[in-house]
Parts: C-alpha cells; sequence; structure tokens
C-alpha cells in the first residue's frame, strides 16, 4: 500500500474515533442521561451515527489520497473529505439532539418521555408549573387525570397530544407520587433485594424498554431501574 495513503488513512481514522467518543459522552452524560439511552432507542441512531462517520472519512482516504498527486490535489481532496464528513455528523448529531429529553410527564401512574422535538416551546418559560423537580437536570411535571379530561373535550387544537401540551403540565404534587401504581411484587428480584417496600415505585414507558423509578421517602429520585425486556 501507498506509504502516504496509509499515514493519512490512520491519522483519518484515529481522529475519526476521538471524534466519535466525544459525542458519545455528550450523548450519555449530557443529552441522555443513564438509563434514558436505552430507554427511547437513541443509542441505535448514535451507533450508525459513529459507524457511518468512521466509514465516510477513512474510507474517502483511503480512495483518494495517493503520493502521486501534487499537494494542491491532497489538499483539495483532505478539504472535500473534511467538509463532507463535518456535514454527515452535523446532520446525524441535530437529529440525535432533537430526541434529547426535556421532561418526565406523570400521567394516569406512570411516567412518560418526552423528547425535546414535540414540545413548541421552551419548558422553563411555561407560566403554568410554579415549581419543578429536577432529575439530572430534568423537569418532572405531572398532568391530571382532570385536566385530561377536560383537554379531550376540546374541539380545537387537538392536532397535539395532550402528554405534549404545555398547558397541561402541573408542578408534581406528592399526593400523586404517594398513590401506589406499581405493585412491589412485581418487581424484579434485583430491584426488590436493593430496595424495600419503604420505597415508592413509578413505572416509566419508553420507546424501546420500560424501567422503573424508585422515589425516597422525601419523595426523591434514588434510582431508576431498567426492567428486563419484555418476551415477545
Amino acid at each position: 500500500m501507498d506509504p502516504l495513503k496509509k499515514r493519512f488513512f490512520r491519522y483519518h481514522l484515529t481522529a475519526s474515533l476521538i471524534i466519535i467518543l466525544l459525542v458519545s459522552a455528550i450523548c450519555q452524560f449530557l443529552w441522555f442521561p443513564q438509563p434514558f439511552l436505552q430507554l427511547d432507542g437513541t443509542w441505535m441512531a448514535l451507533l450508525m451515527l459513529a459507524g457511518v462517520d468512521i466509514i465516510i472519512g477513512p474510507l474517502l482516504t483511503l480512495l483518494l489520497v495517493s503520493s502521486k498527486k501534487s499537494k494542491r490535489e491532497l489538499s483539495l481532496d483532505m478539504a472535500v473529505i473534511v467538509i463532507i464528513q463535518i456535514s454527515a455528523l452535523t446532520y446525524g448529531l441535530m437529529q440525535i439532539e432533537k430526541e434529547r429529553l426535556i421532561a418526565l410527564v406523570h400521567y394516569d401512574g406512570v411516567f412518560h418521555l418526552v423528547p425535546k422535538k414535540v414540545l413548541t416551546a421552551p419548558l422553563n418559560n411555561t407560566k403554568v408549573i410554579p415549581e419543578l423537580s429536577l432529575y439530572q437536570g430534568i423537569p418532572l411535571v405531572m398532568i391530571s387525570e382532570q385536566t385530561a379530561n377536560k383537554y379531550s373535550k376540546k374541539t380545537k387544537n387537538n392536532e397535539l397530544p395532550f402528554l405534549y401540551s404545555l398547558d397541561n403540565y402541573q408542578a408534581l404534587a406528592i399526593e400523586e407520587l404517594n398513590k401506589p401504581t406499581f405493585d412491589y411484587k412485581n418487581l424484579p428480584e434485583a430491584i426488590a433485594k436493593r430496595y424495600g417496600q419503604e420505597y415508592i415505585f413509578k413505572g416509566i414507558t419508553g420507546k424501546r424498554r420500560s424501567a422503573v423509578i424508585v422515589f425516597n421517602q422525601d419523595m426523591l429520585i434514588a434510582d431508576i431501574q431498567l426492567l428486563p425486556k419484555a418476551d415477545k
């Protein structure tokens, strides 16, 4: 193999791997704290992004770089490759960022994930929430059954599901959390051994997986544990 081609390929592959590691860290620790990356399946998009980014850049380098080309030709080739790779990476990141979790909404005894893409306005600017409970920076809110019933009876503005309507959000009430909705007997053995019946357990639904939120006696989240995958 052409020594110059081999050297450029090695450098480009190393740079691509470093970039993907940085992107993965941002997704894992900032945009999708554990276990939300697994709950909504965004890890699949992240995996595709990593594969495309790693493949496109180094492969194009392998195809185009040659010691027979002039420095000007090599510079132009590398500029085109970098532009293509950055464009693909930027587009992928924009799509993943839209899936970023920005709220957990409690309704009918279960928490639901609210991704950024479904809200028409920033959650922090809404006036209907007097104060927000937070988990790793993610607001916890609720929708009362009365509010849901009123919303479902409206004849207009029903294009937006009530779970994603800011006007329906209320501060998470302690009495709502106190209502038992997740039977302790249904907990997986590993979770039941770690947390006793003095804790409050609430289900949380995701696109790919489900989990259980563990609240302590101070009504703060002690843990979020993934539930085993349901048998098909």
